[in-house]
């Protein structure tokens, strides 16, 4: 006999429930970022990701020199202050090897310097490319951001986030293509639609839509994310150590999960 709406929700609920009171997890996997399409590049692109992280943490998604702004036929605005990057500074040294006695030459970082570039905010000229960052496929329940009236749009990594919701525009703003991250701002939204994510409680608000991405996940047969579910909701229980209380802050706000992934079984006409 097939399994009504509520039975398979309380099914997933007490699955995850019990492997965060055990801790026995998949194996963890990592976050997938967000990429442009085959053939889309800009220099960043082939930075170190300690310098992609220095850009991204300036807010701008696209920083460049003064002449790699030249040949896109962009200028600095008057004004504008530099950022900065670090190139290796190199040097080659000859090493022996004790047993042969053969000569190699290797090279060894001797330092850093630092490298101005400028964001393309601060710059001004001919339009850039837009890039694509549409996944190639998309996660199951995906029809249901359409049919709540919501938008999904795919971008490239932000500084301090992986997606997040935009309530003035009902947006779903994704720098993952995982589907734990869609998940998560999809159970805000649809949360929103029916608590002021604006006065409700900020701590509990992201317990909620992570735990109801963790059962999303769960019905979907995503496995890998647990770990992620888990730590998440730690650090929003004051990073409280002992499971028991964890399990009660997710007890306290569980008609609320209830109630998102009811609404996205029910607006999806995917099988689950």
């Amino acid at each position: 006999m097939k399994k009504d709406k509520a039975t398979i929700i309380a099914d997933a609920v007490h699955s995850l429930l019990d492997s965060f009171q055990r801790e026995d997890f998949p194996v963890k996997i990592a976050n997938t970022i967000i990429r442009k399409q085959n053939g889309d590049t800009i220099p960043a692109d082939s930075w170190t990701l300690a310098n992609r992280a220095l850009m991204t943490s300036q807010g701008t998604d696209d920083a460049r020199g003064f002449t790699q702004w030249q040949s896109a036929n962009r200028y600095i605005k008057k004004g504008a202050t530099a950022i900065y990057i670090f190139a290796p500074l190199t040097k080659k040294v000859k090493e022996t090897d004790e047993y042969t006695g053969e000569i190699s030459v290797k090279i060894i970082i001797t330092g850093f310097k630092p490298i101005p570039v400028f964001r393309v905010e601060d710059t001004e000229g001919e339009p850039l490319p837009v890039f694509d960052y549409t996944p190639k496929t998309f996660p199951p329940f995906f029809d249901v951001a359409d049919k709540l009236g919501l938008t999904v749009e795919y971008a490239p990594l932000r500084s301090n986030f992986l997606g997040r919701y935009l309530t003035k525009t009902s947006t779903l703003e994704l720098c993952s293509e995982d589907a734990v991250v869609y998940y998560h701002e999809l159970a805000h939204a649809i949360h929103n639609s029916f608590v002021n994510l604006a006065t409700y409680n900020k701590d509990k608000a992201e317990i909620v839509a992570e735990f109801s991405a963790c059962i999303l996940c769960e019905l979907s047969g995503i496995n890998g994310y647990q770990w992620q579910g888990f730590d998440y909701i730690r650090h929003y229980c004051a990073n409280e150590s002992e499971n028991n209380k964890i399990l009660k802050k997710i007890m306290s706000v569980l008609s609320d999960v209830e109630k998102i992934v009811s609404i996205v079984l029910d607006t999806t006409n995917d099988k689950f």
